[in-house]
């Protein structure tokens, strides 16, 4: 932890009463199993745990006090109306402790992406950045509170599943820099529609520092949008046409990498993008505007595009025991992330292009007609044929079949993974889902 805090401290932060003695706390905990001497234990409340049901064990274990939601028994506690938003308080303290740079990035796809793009590129420095997906209330401040003297940046990830959650997180993080890759129908069931996305994303921005960064997706709808929050913060673009202020021309486009030309400022220059899919540029360029910002050359910057990202998950490419070229990309999907996979996946150099669906989860009403639209979409890309595994994917596949398209239809991930087995080195196969799909037991299936 950056700095040493005392429980009256936590107390002050989180509006709460100090009751017991005050002490120095060096560490801040929430699991029981990670106890050490001398820290704070914070009883946070889950659906199916209760942290409050572990608090005689943290104390007995180490924990010189504990952050609460009722009366204790024990010898030093602070009592707060709310233990999750507490933790955010907590963070907040290390955070504001922090002299280096903080990027926060959200976003409907690509945040992941452009996060470890973004922390890998910044070479020669110390890069705190958000580990898998722990992104909400809980991960954000777990995260923040890993920042240590010889951190020079932090790069965070903020995510969202309901409305209010990222004007939360931006409470916490207040970030320096922001990334807004876009916004599309990845979280309908949370927040009511489109325009309720784009509202919750941009609350990163009204609550980043008033002398903020904000990199913006020029080619997004909701850009203009986005732009009146900014409130005199400056505002970095990045899109396809010359309005932005990095922009990208001669595209093109191959199964395993991107080329393109950028623009930026009347410095031109042409880049290599390790990875496919127009969409891999896109995120390059947020990456890129975010590497500037923080004082990196250009030329530098654009550099580091051509290092591959390995997010496990994300457009991963392995190979089954017959040679077929495996494409997982089950971390988790959108509509629109599922369009872009499909079009990675047609650009493959073989013989036939098949795709493992699963169901995308928090469309809401929305649900049947995204599946339909997305059968639709891989039939017009020319897939081969359509694996759907489960009911709410059989809708894609009704319509990929109802235009004349090879569609099978699995209850299983077993099952799909059967289906694929015996296919070889002239295949490509794509599997893809939301994380409530489980996709990745496809991927496990196939590997065993």
């Amino acid at each position: 932890m950056l700095i040493n805090l005392a429980l009256s401290d936590i107390a002050l932060a989180c509006g709460g009463e100090l009751i017991g003695s005050d002490h120095t706390v060096s560490a801040v905990v929430t699991d029981t199993r990670k106890i050490v001497s001398g820290c704070v234990f914070i009883a946070l409340r889950g659906e199916r745990f209760d942290g409050h049901d572990y608090v005689a064990q943290a104390v007995r274990d180490g924990a010189v006090g504990v952050v609460s939601e009722q009366a204790l028994d024990v010898p030093a506690y602070v009592k707060v109306l709310n233990t999750t938003l507490a933790y955010g308080a907590i963070a907040r303290l290390i955070r504001e402790a922090f002299k280096g740079p903080v990027v926060c990035i959200t976003g409907s796809n690509g945040k992941t992406t452009v996060k470890d793009w973004l922390a890998q590129s910044l070479a020669g420095r110390s890069v705190l950045k958000t580990r898998a997906n722990l992104n909400n209330q809980i991960g954000l401040p777990q995260t923040l509170l890993e920042l240590e003297a010889h951190h020079d940046v932090a790069v965070i990830e903020a995510g969202t599943s309901f409305s209010g959650e990222i004007a939360l997180l931006a409470k916490i993080a207040v970030p320096d820099v922001v990334i807004l890759t876009n916004a599309n129908g990845s979280h309908f069931e949370g927040l009511g529609s489109l325009e309720g996305i784009a509202k919750e994303k941009g609350e990163l921005i009204s609550g980043s520092s008033p002398e903020a960064a904000i990199i913006l997706n020029s080619d997004d709808v909701y850009f203009d949008y986005w732009c009146g929050l900014a409130a005199g913060r400056t505002i970095y673009s990045f899109g396809f046409t010359k309005a932005a202020s990095l922009y990208a021309s001669d595209v093109s486009l191959s199964a395993e990498f991107s080329e393109a030309t950028f623009h930026y400022h009347g410095e031109v220059l042409p880049v290599f993008i390790a990875g496919a899919g127009l969409h891999q540029i896109a995120n390059g360029m947020a990456v890129v505007l975010a590497m500037l910002v923080i004082g990196i050359d250009f030329k530098i910057a654009v550099g580091a595009l051509a290092t591959p990202v390995l997010v496990s998950g994300r457009l991963e490419r392995l190979e089954t025991k017959n040679g077929a070229l495996l494409i997982n990309d089950c971390y988790n999907a959108s509509p629109t992330s599922v369009e872009a996979a499909i079009d990675v996946l047609a650009m493959q150099l073989v013989d036939e292009t098949w795709l493992i669906l699963g169901a995308l989860g928090e469309l809401g009403d929305q649900q049947d007609e995204i599946h339909r639209g997305l059968g639709l979409y891989a039939k017009n890309k020319g897939i081969s044929c359509l694996i759907c595994v489960g009911p709410i994917a059989a809708v894609a596949g009704i319509a990929f079949r109802s235009k004349g398209g090879n569609a099978i239809f699995c209850n299983t991930h077993n099952e799909a993974a059967t289906v694929v087995r015996q296919l070889d080195k002239k295949h490509a196969i794509l599997v893809k889902g939301s994380r409530s799909a489980k996709m990745e037991n496809v991927i496990e299936a196939l590997n065993n």
